[in-house]
């Protein structure tokens, strides 16, 4: 409660601190990060902190976004002070890059316009923008978001905004084309979101129970420079980087990303199976934490979740065929989350009998679904693949009030087919167990539901969300410390899977 309260008066102080300017300006750079309709309420600090806060994107031991906010309009004598005055966490606080370079560069040319300029650029758009958008006293930053809703404007879109500020001030047209040099090198993603700069002056580095850096947007690709994470404006700079690795940055500017800005995301089915009595295998306890927390995710993340009990062989394949004979054409892909038990050949239904991965995903292929053609069919599977431990570990005895992981297992593998577009993203490698604590669910997907909140709303995308996990599973083991599960994705994506950050969406618990 002390910490608490003590961060929020860190807040009022940053509050009574900033002109109705600045809460403006911080309005335009959140506004990758909340909902336009929340920020138009906003008219001061305070309501903007307290929707951040609702968001779980600031907080008393995560305050990097305000930091972050500061530095970008220059209170460097206030991030000092709080600092100084041991107001604020500074130990370990990582400063990850949470607005974009590209909101960055528009509020960097709004400060660099004059007001003759903004009226030159108001009289350019008179006959693209409405009238009323473009009255006198609306900012330079209000008439980009204006751009952005007429698809005029974006990230990877700077072509008019370029054109009109060519002809209003020449020297600042360079500022853009620099930007889009430094896209092009680093492959058009902010890495920086995803791994974080570290300000040596401000903050010290994290301890290992910090995020202090994940796999970036170009798979597993990650960089280090003298031992600290560095974002990718300055991976691109730094001239110890190797002609292989800035390579392989440029080509990974040809991935595109699958549209997400479908009326609907799309469906998520979950399968839980917990009931195994009727076939001699041991229930599933704590599956149902599982559920709740993929629930709980896909909803915010604007899914329409289904979720189907107990479901033996026949009723599985009878799941998905019914999700294939949907019209997902207003959809931008499908998910479907399988918890079970399961063999290296397949999941197992509640009646012992398998349903095999093939005959899984096929029943959404573009022949079963067409509506679903080039759109992403995400599998989460969440059961064995075998029956041994990884590695193995010899007996142990443990009392019997003590919690312990149990299997998934069920007492020649399939591969995925050669059709475009799958994700099968499994909870453990061929041959091994996965894990399941009863009072807290498995470590499969309780990673993966932590990782999607956390690296969502900061643009990371799913392989490289996936490649957290195996890192954050492979880590884990059991009291004895002898077990252990490295998950697994598949995939034949073409395109990156980006979700978009949840904007209307009610916080997480």
């Amino acid at each position: 409660m002390q910490t608490v309260l003590e961060f929020q008066r860190v807040l009022l102080k940053v509050q009574v601190s900033l002109t109705v300017e600045e809460v403006q300006d911080l309005v335009f750079l959140c506004s990758d990060l909340l909902s336009l309709k929340d920020l138009s309420t906003v008219t001061s600090a305070g309501q903007l902190f307290s929707l951040l806060e609702n968001r779980d994107l600031l907080s008393w031991e995560d305050p990097s976004l305000l930091l972050e906010l500061l530095r970008i309009l220059k209170r460097s004598s206030l991030i000092r002070s709080l600092i100084s005055e041991d107001v604020m966490p500074t130990n370990g606080t990582i400063y990850s890059q949470q607005i974009s370079p590209y909101r960055q560069l528009l509020y960097e040319l709004s400060e660099s316009i004059c007001e003759q300029d903004l009226k030159n650029i108001k009289f350019l758009l008179l006959k693209t923008l409405p009238r009323k958008k473009l009255e006198k006293d609306t900012t330079l930053l209000q008439l980009f978001l204006e751009m952005e809703k007429e698809d005029l404007l974006d990230g990877n879109n700077l072509d008019v905004l370029q054109k009109i500020i060519a002809d209003i001030n020449p020297s600042l047209e360079k500022r853009i084309i620099q930007y889009k040099t430094e896209s092009c090198e680093t492959g058009g993603m902010v890495i920086a979101q995803e791994i974080g700069d570290i300000t040596p002056a401000l903050y010290s580095p994290a301890p290992p129970s910090l995020l202090t850096s994940c796999t970036s947007g170009l798979g597993n690709l990650q960089y280090k420079v003298n031992e600290q994470p560095v974002g990718a404006g300055e991976m691109a700079r730094n001239r110890d980087l190797s002609d292989f690795d800035k390579c392989q940055i440029v080509m990974a500017r040809q991935i595109k990303q699958y549209k997400m800005k479908g009326d609907k995301r799309g469906v998520c089915l979950i399968i839980n199976n917990c009931d195994f009595k009727d076939c001699g295998l041991r229930n599933r306890d704590g599956t149902d934490i599982d559920k709740k927390s993929l629930e709980v995710v896909f909803q915010w993340l604007g899914f329409e979740v289904l979720t189907e009990q107990n479901c033996d062989r026949h009723q599985i394949l009878q799941v998905l065929r019914d999700l294939a004979d949907r019209d997902h054409t207003s959809a931008d892909c499908v998910v479907c989350c399988v918890l079970s038990h399961g063999q290296i050949k397949g999941i197992v239904g509640v009646d012992g009998q398998i349903v095999t991965y093939r005959e899984l995903i096929e029943t959404l292929s573009p022949s079963q679904c067409p509506s679903l053609f080039k759109k992403p069919k995400l599998f989460f599977i969440q059961a064995c693949r075998g029956t041994d431990d990884q590695p193995a570990a010899f007996p142990q005895i443990f009392p019997d009030d003590e919690v312990m992981p149990v299997s998934d297992a069920a007492v020649p593998r399939d591969s995925i087919p050669e059709m475009a577009d799958y994700l099968l993203a499994m909870s453990t490698v061929p041959h091994y167990v996965s894990y399941r604590e009863k009072d807290s669910g498995t470590w499969f997907i309780q990673s993966l539901c932590h990782n999607m909140k956390l690296l969502v709303p900061r643009g990371v995308d799913l392989l490289s969300i996936l490649t957290q996990v195996n890192s954050d599973v492979s880590k884990k083991t059991d009291k004895s410390g002898l077990k252990k599960q490295m998950p697994q994705p598949e995939f034949t994506l073409t395109k990156r899977v980006v979700f978009p950050p949840p904007k209307t969406r009610p916080p997480l618990p």
